[in-house]
């Protein structure tokens, strides 16, 4: 009797772990449970010192995981947090919309850094002038498109992006990459608020993940002031990505957009 219900109380353990992981408002942990443990190739662009990466090893410990990091001061710290981090590959270049060089926005607080320039409202949102435009300097860009032709790189479990406004840009050299769907899960920082000359709205990121067939999975760590939304995050998948969550979760395709056991 044990040996058939072995692999029926197998099957219950791993959909209730499933169940509590995506209960969980944790963006990196709800990454974790879409794409699974597994992931081989992790891309972090707006790396800044590494914390990202430090979380996505913890996660994925077998993954190998591409850096990316124009600012050198951050380039530097990023440098010495990746030293337990193998493997890791660092870029001290600049995702954007295509290659060559861009004028870099070095902001009072590096982690407001940016290809775009700093709004004039922004300080009106934003504590203690975080995006401060305090110099600039040249960077170098390129594509995820061409990273990815040049590295052969068949799939990307994990894209994620936080590049202070720039995320639409990098999105728009990724075009073959996402027309593929060759990126299995998107997760990504929004700003709503004023911050960045030339951001775009949401709707706008939705569209284009729409025009290659991604979906919206959830929204996190919503950031307000004053009763105004300054910033969220977002995870989107492929339809791949999805259908293969909810097999693991036991969902027909009613399940989908009916009742779930959440």
């Amino acid at each position: 009797m044990r040996h058939l219900l072995k692999p029926l109380v197998t099957r219950y353990r791993k959909r209730r772990n499933l169940r509590l992981g995506l209960r969980s408002r944790d963006p990196f942990v709800i990454s974790r449970e879409l794409v699974g443990s597994g992931a081989n190739l992790i891309v972090d662009v707006g790396a800044h010192v590494g914390l990202a990466a430090k979380r996505y090893r913890e996660l994925f410990p077998d993954a190998t995981i591409h850096c990316f990091e124009p600012f050198p001061e951050s380039f530097e710290q990023l440098e010495r947090a990746a030293a337990g981090l193998a493997p890791i590959e660092l870029h001290a270049v600049a995702l954007a919309a295509a290659a060559g060089e861009a004028r870099f926005s070095v902001n009072r607080n590096s982690a407001t850094n940016s290809l775009l320039a700093s709004d004039a409202h922004a300080e009106v949102y934003w504590r203690g002038d975080m995006p401060k435009t305090v110099g600039t300097l040249s960077v170098a860009t390129r594509t995820l498109d061409d990273f990815v032709a040049e590295h052969s790189i068949p799939r990307i479990d994990v894209l994620k992006l936080d590049a202070q406004g720039g995320e639409y840009d990098i999105l728009l050299g990724a075009r073959d990459t996402l027309g593929r769907q060759a990126v299995a899960l998107v997760y990504m920082e929004l700003i709503t608020a004023p911050t960045y000359v030339g951001q775009h709205r949401i709707r706008e990121y939705l569209e284009l993940f729409d025009d290659s067939g991604y979906e919206l999975f959830d929204v996190y760590n919503l950031g307000r002031s004053q009763g105004r939304l300054l910033q969220t995050d977002i995870i989107v998948v492929s339809p791949k990505t999805l259908a293969q969550y909810e097999a693991r979760l036991g969902l027909g395709s009613a399940g989908r957009w009916g009742q779930t056991p959440f």
